[in-house]
């Protein structure tokens, strides 16, 4: 009993239908990748929240933890900026955490975090006007905070280049292999 169709036996079937899946799995990522377009605001209608942070005790460090609340009914966006920008005074000069820029309706805990800093230095979150601060006195993070993904969004490209070399691979084995009569 054949498992595999006859027209698919074919190489140039075989490509055909591969070629086929691979466009439909792009197209497919960047429709579900798609967001509605939003506002751009020169005002925060809303709060920054610093509702805890994450500490290293023994290298005497942190990661301060930021989320926001947006009072408006849609979401609205504030670039990487003077507008919207994390201010270092004290031990560490610069970190590596990068401020949110798109602000959905509702409360949102952890939206973003720095990098690792000296305990000593305080983060201040300036955003659309207002402006919050973290310590390393504030309350450490509990179970209830999850924090912000470290990822650079690239795992779908990473899965469509998996699933192109798997196919690759069965087109070769199925190539190699002897015919059955």
């Amino acid at each position: 009993m054949r498992l595999v169709p006859q027209s698919l036996r074919r190489r140039g079937a075989l490509i055909t239908a591969t070629s086929a899946a691979v466009v439909a799995a792009i197209v497919t990522v960047l429709v579900l990748n798609s967001n509605p377009a939003a506002a751009t605001w020169q005002t925060f209608a809303g709060t920054p929240t610093c509702d805890c942070v994450v500490q290293d005790t023994k290298n005497n460090t942190y990661r301060a933890v930021f989320g926001y609340v947006n009072t408006s009914k849609s979401a609205g966006k504030i670039d990487a900026g003077t507008n919207n920008r994390l201010e270092l005074t004290g031990g560490t000069t610069k970190t590596d955490g990068t401020v949110t820029t798109r602000f959905e309706p509702g409360s949102h805990k952890a939206s973003f975090s720095t990098g690792w800093i000296s305990k000593n230095t305080k983060v201040t979150w300036t955003v659309g006007g207002k402006t919050v601060t973290a310590t390393w006195n504030r309350p450490t993070c509990g179970k209830d905070v999850s924090l912000p993904a470290g990822g650079n969004g690239s795992g779908p490209l990473l899965a469509l280049l998996v699933a192109a070399l798997i196919g690759g691979g069965v087109f070769f084995w199925r190539k190699r292999r002897p015919a059955v009569k």
